[in-house]
């Protein structure tokens, strides 16, 4: 039976982390804001406005956007895969099974590191007419584009909204505990090759 496995790419495959805060000192730095990064550290998995608007900086919105995007962008060559996750979604697409990306970096973004990865069936990232995580949206599409009914789908992610949306869209979620949240969950991976 073929599955689907889904991933979230920030703190599931890629250890972004310090090239989240080194773009977000930037922001603080040329925009005046307050927020520290732990702030938008709890916010990692949902679309950009939505982390602006729960900050309270949906007004400057555009102009932190684009900084934000300047400063990540100069060191994407830097983002390491996590150990193990090239091997495991070759191993996957070996067996027959579909891998795809489910993430809220945008498209622009996501095809500057998708030469560190394996090629994906789909790639769904934030588009007009679907909604963001937690909305189950981005997966629903995913699964009816890959023809997956969600009971042969399993969505890997590493932060409470990947969670929600796994729970609204009726998929399995695995807990990357390697990654950025703090779950407490039913199903926590240890290792990404734990899935093989």
């Amino acid at each position: 039976m073929t599955k689907l496995f889904v991933f979230d790419l920030d703190g599931v495959l890629i250890d972004s982390l310090s090239n989240m805060e080194t773009a977000w000192q930037a922001v603080k730095v040329q925009h005046g804001v307050k927020n520290p990064f732990s702030d938008y550290k709890e916010q990692i998995g949902r679309p950009f406005p939505e982390i602006m608007k729960a900050l309270g900086l949906e007004k400057q919105h555009f102009e932190i956007f684009e900084t934000y995007k300047t400063y990540s962008r100069m060191s994407l060559d830097e983002i390491p895969l996590y150990d193990g996750v090239y091997d495991t979604l070759t191993e996957l697409k070996s067996q027959g099974n579909k891998i795809a990306l489910c993430t809220s970096k945008g498209r622009d973004t996501v095809q500057l590191l998708e030469y560190k990865l394996p090629e994906f069936d789909y790639i769904s990232c934030p588009t007009m007419g679907l909604r963001g995580k937690p909305a189950p949206d981005q997966l629903l599409f995913t699964m009816a584009y890959l023809n997956v009914d969600p009971i042969d789908t399993v969505y890997v992610g590493d932060m409470i909204y990947d969670q929600q949306a796994a729970a609204r869209a009726g998929v399995h979620f695995e807990y990357a505990s390697w990654g950025f949240g703090d779950l407490q969950c039913d199903h926590t991976l240890k290792s990404i090759t734990n899935l093989i």
